[in-house]
């Protein structure tokens, strides 16, 4: 990446001025025109900090490293809590002004909406009030299965667009409220994977945006209208919900939260004592802010868990023994006329327990987590101290595979986390801070790490418990044939998207309501 941004900066300065020159006749004098060359010149040079160039890339593949720097790092000054500049969408388009989660600086803003996050909707506490809508999102995820099943060849169905609507279904349902018209959640999904499809494309406008927008102008007005589609299909959703008497008593969605919120205003703080002004002004989130946390939390709920899903359940294809294994414990702790495998029940299937902690572990979907250090951050990494603006990486399948935490680390094998297995007692708390190492964090580590750990691990297990009860997973041939190669984008997902040979095993009722 910084390859393409050192080689872009010489031609961006030429073409700038070029521009200028031609524009020259137009200047009220050829001075002003130089002078306004000088500006822009300077404009873009001092850029160069932030864009990283003038710092090498350092990748961290060290897991006790990693621990020391994102976990124990902070206690030695500096919080080493912010990530290079953002290729948010939201963020992005907006030139930074509409923050969400991931793409905020580290402070106030940041820690106010992500305690509304994880306090309101993401607790562990108030997770079971959306019950209804992993039914539902289940319900219409297996009808769906079984349409392809009657109208595919030989039971084959491809299982990966199945798994990431299901997701985002259940996603949109938390976030608007159920009752929102299907047509239009799968507008909204479809929209979301444009933008999923544009993300590579978004590091180029990350980076000297007035510049980037003009040279790759059609890409950039294809990114404006995705927003603006985003725009016009969410607020008349979030205005709804504005309206306290137009939730019907149902379980808060994310939106309500949102709308009802108060943010620190830091822009109020002007002349007194500045620190205790800032704790005083608070202010609404704008439109443009309730839009991207909004397109975040569809987004990072879905594409990740999605993926995988269909990692597991691909190493399940790839695999009879353990699927057997699994159906077996579910049989065991399921009655054959039990609905569903609920949420009071996951907690008790550890082998279901395991087969995820590996599925996270040999696949993480994020392929890596990203700081930058900042001025006063006290990141030391083989003795020497890493300069403000240096962006580290760690590469999390690589952390994950360590010989010397890992007893065959490429295998696919869920017992490693059984009693007497060298994961047995691994967390992935762990790397929110508890104590212990670090021998795998698919979501993260430290303070950033990704607030919705929980309910992702609780959707994964739903998913897998139920399309196992449900159906026996078997390997399709030829083309259809499962691979498990990744494809590294801004999500590690399968190359080849799943497909696979499916056998019902018990009957189902007709699908719930939400």
């Amino acid at each position: 990446m910084q390859d393409a941004l050192i080689f872009l900066l010489p031609l961006t300065l030429l073409l700038v001025h070029i521009v200028v020159r031609l524009r020259l006749r137009h200047a009220p004098t050829r001075k002003a025109a130089y002078a306004r060359l000088a500006a822009v010149r300077s404009a873009l040079l001092s850029k160069l900090p932030t864009l990283g160039l003038g710092q090498p890339d350092v990748y961290v593949t060290d897991r006790f490293a990693a621990h020391r720097l994102l976990v124990r790092g902070a206690a030695a000054g500096g919080a080493f809590s912010d990530r290079p500049p953002s290729i948010v969408p939201s963020a992005v388009l907006s030139r930074r002004r509409h923050y969400n989660i991931n793409s905020a600086p580290y402070g106030p803003l940041w820690r106010a909406v992500r305690r509304n996050l994880t306090s309101e909707i993401l607790h562990p506490s108030r997770l079971r009030r959306y019950g209804p809508a992993r039914r539902h999102a289940l319900g219409d995820l297996i009808a769906d299965l079984d349409r392809q099943r009657a109208f595919g060849s030989g039971g084959v169905v491809l299982a990966a667009e199945s798994l990431r609507e299901a997701m985002f279904g259940l996603l949109a349902a938390m976030c608007f409220g159920c009752g929102v018209d299907g047509g239009l959640v799968r507008a909204m999904a479809d929209a979301q994977d444009d933008l999923v499809q544009c993300f590579l494309g978004l590091r180029v406008f990350a980076t000297l945006p007035a510049v980037t927008g003009l040279i790759y102008r059609n890409r950039w007005r294809k990114l404006v209208e995705l927003r603006r589609q985003q725009e016009q299909t969410y607020l008349p959703l979030i205005d709804a919900r504005r309206d306290r008497a137009n939730r019907h008593g149902e379980a808060p969605a994310y939106v309500d939260t949102l709308v009802d919120l108060r943010v620190p205003d830091e822009h109020a703080a002007s002349g007194g004592n500045r620190r205790r002004r800032r704790r005083q002004q608070q202010r609404r989130l704008t439109d443009g802010e309730l839009v991207g946390l909004c397109s975040e939390f569809l987004g990072a709920g879905t594409e990740p868990a999605a993926a995988a899903l269909q990692w597991i359940m691909a190493n399940l294809v790839k695999r009879p023994d353990v699927q057997r294994a699994l159906q077996k414990e579910i049989d065991a702790a399921v009655g054959a006329d039990a609905e569903e495998v609920g949420e009071e029940v996951l907690g008790k299937l550890e082998y279901l327990n395991a087969v995820i902690m590996e599925g996270l572990r040999l696949h993480p979907t994020v392929p890596m987590v990203l700081r930058q250090v900042m001025a006063d951050d006290h990141v030391v990494l083989d003795g020497r101290r890493l300069p403000a603006g240096t962006a580290v990486h760690f590469p999390l399948a690589r952390l994950a595979r360590d010989k010397a935490a890992w007893a065959d680390p490429r295998e696919f094998r869920p017992e490693r986390f059984l009693a007497g297995g060298e994961g047995e007692g691994v967390s992935l708390v762990a790397a929110a801070g508890s104590a212990g190492e670090i021998r795998m964090m698919p979501f993260g580590a430290g303070r950033r790490i990704c607030p919705g750990m929980g309910v992702a691990v609780l959707h994964l297990g739903y998913f897998v418990a139920n399309l196992v009860r449900e159906f026996e997973w078997a390997g399709a041939e030829g083309d259809h044939a499962v691979h498990l190669r990744p494809h590294l984008g801004f999500f590690t997902v399968m190359k080849q998207p799943l497909r696979a040979r499916l056998m019902r095993r018990r009957r189902r009722e007709a699908n719930p309501c939400c």
